[in-house]
């Protein structure tokens, strides 16, 4: 088949001027209009140059100078109307990247947001003095951001960067940058199908997020994890030779030391290039990886606790034994809650830390007690005492009952009273027709009472005062060492000693009578130890036959 112009289907120019008008306009319809009347030709007779047998290949070569006119055609009247400025008179409809790029705005800047809001609890996270990064992301460029271009067009594309920081001082480092990749067909002026991208630069990096805090990948703690951005100016060929600055920030998880894997974001401002000068915009997202090769000074953890082998030293723990003192918590979660790593048992409490703090999180959840403090609950029930009651819960204080009479603490007003003794609903002792004093002890042969006999002592005064109308006998006894008669009188002297106890201490002692019945009515045998000291008591009994 003959053809006396483009073939159907090829790009001649007419997208490029089509709504223009004047002499460019009319240039770049000539071609279209010439190829129309060759196909309406080819019905009814052939073509002149193909009644001469010319070659296609002329013909093709014709249609291409016609383009390339047109577009000459073209440059000239953009330029001889001030290149095409928004407002000016006569200026060319807004380009269509300008109408994607404000489209495209809302979604960067949301993901930007999206990784200046991540927090997630701060963990250590693998960041040395000297690392490597691998970012490697897909993205698109939007060429003459700034200026309306005529023959911009774009199609998305891959990049990747390789970089490597020195951290001067926590959280700066200073960092180089390479990078390279290719987009797709861009200046339709340009015979090439895409276009290629490289980069070299020089920056700083910020790394966040980047301290000892939490638990390393526990149940119940935080993932290790760090926060950077970056920013760098130097080098970039894309619409030719550029200057551009760029920007970026990314996430990333530690996957194992020295390995960290994210998502990160990167703009790239390019200014100059092409004759029109306008900058160029590139943004690209994907996926980061960094790799520690030097570790910061300092920093070096042999047995991975958590805490630096010069920490260590500092602490006089074991560089190499996660946990020194065996007590199931590691000695860099034991820093970090302020317990002991070189004690089992940090609050002296008979618990091991690690039993303490079950799942390990310094978190103080159901069942658990804090290795930091004997009583968790200050409600005066010792933690181990909590943990072997299944009544208790070592985190409250209101069900404590350390002397295990039924009354809990904070209601009891005699604390402290004989496992087993009868009492009211006060905890104190319940005042039968005879109650035992028990506990109450004197110097031996004296009716002098020992400084550890003031709590049997309170806990009765309290009952006393809760029935002030009820008169009691005070009933004093010894063993049967000795001779009858100086027992007698050595138990009334004892007896004198308790009611004298109770006047000083805001009793009626019209209530009272005190009187001594020696070794007389013994409780238990003379022949043991054990027996002669419970022999040795004081009595309350009543006297108003209630």
């Amino acid at each position: 088949m003959g053809s006396g112009g483009p073939r159907k289907g090829s790009r001649d120019g007419s997208g490029v001027v089509e709504g223009h008008r004047g002499r460019a306009a009319a240039a770049a319809r000539r071609p279209r209009r010439e190829a129309g009347e060759g196909r309406r030709r080819r019905g009814g007779g052939a073509h002149p140059e193909a009644r001469a047998g010319a070659p296609r290949g002329r013909a093709r070569g014709q249609a291409r100078r016609r383009r390339q006119g047109a577009r000459r055609a073209l440059r000239e009247e953009v330029a001889s109307r001030g290149g095409g400025r928004r407002g000016s008179p006569g200026a060319p409809p807004a380009p269509r990247w300008d109408t994607a790029s404000m489209k495209l705005r809302p979604l960067v800047l949301a993901a930007a947001a999206a990784l200046t809001l991540v927090t997630g609890g701060a963990a250590r996270a693998d960041s040395g003095r000297f690392q490597l990064h691998l970012d490697v992301g897909a993205g698109a460029p939007i060429a003459g951001t700034a200026r309306a271009r005529q023959d911009a067009e774009s199609a998305a594309g891959g990049v990747a960067w390789l970089s490597a920081d020195w951290q001067l001082a926590p959280p700066i480092a200073i960092e180089l940058i390479a990078g390279g990749g290719g987009f797709g067909r861009r200046f339709p002026t340009s015979d090439r199908t895409g276009t290629s991208y490289g980069t070299f630069a020089a920056g700083v990096r910020l790394r966040f997020l980047d301290d000892d805090a939490g638990y390393r990948g526990e149940e119940g703690g935080n993932l290790p994890s760090n926060l950077w951005v970056s920013a760098h100016a130097g080098f970039h060929r894309f619409d030719g030779a550029q200057f551009g600055i760029d920007a970026a920030a990314g996430y990333e998880i530690s996957v194992r030391r020295p390995l960290q894997l994210g998502l990160f974001v990167r703009t790239a401002f390019l200014f100059g290039g092409d004759d029109s000068r306008a900058p160029d915009l590139l943004l690209v997202g994907g996926v980061s990886l960094s790799l520690e090769l030097l570790e910061t000074e300092g920093e070096a953890d042999t047995d991975g606790d958590g805490l630096s082998d010069a920490r260590e030293a500092e602490l006089g723990t074991d560089p190499t034994n996660d946990d020194t003192d065996g007590d199931g918590l590691p000695d860099g979660v034991e820093a970090d809650t302020d317990t002991s790593p070189l004690e089992r048992d940090t609050d002296g409490d008979g618990l091991n830390d690690g039993r303490e703090d079950a799942n390990r999180n310094g978190v103080l959840d159901p069942g658990e007690t804090d290795p930091r403090r004997s009583d968790t609950d200050g409600g005066g029930m010792p933690d181990p005492d909590e943990v072997r009651d299944p009544s208790q819960d070592p985190r409250y204080a209101e069900d404590d009952d350390t002397d295990r009479d039924g009354v809990p603490n904070h209601l009891d007003a005699c604390a402290g009273t004989e496992e087993g003794a009868e009492v009211d609903g006060a905890g104190c002792p319940a005042l039968g027709d005879r109650l035992t004093l028990e506990g109450v002890q004197f110097r031996s042969g004296s009716a002098e009472i020992l400084p550890e006999s003031e709590a049997v002592l309170q806990r009765t005064l309290e009952t006393l005062r809760r029935v002030p109308d009820v008169r009691l006998e005070i009933a004093g006894y010894t063993d049967d060492r000795g001779g009858a008669r100086a027992n007698r009188r050595l138990s009334q002297r004892r007896a004198r000693a308790v009611l004298r106890w109770f006047v000083e201490h805001g009793l009626d002692g019209a209530r009272f009578e005190a009187r001594g019945y020696g070794e007389a009515d013994p409780v238990d045998t003379n022949d043991t130890p054990e027996g002669r000291a419970r022999n040795r008591r004081i009595e309350l009994r009543r006297l108003d036959g209630e």
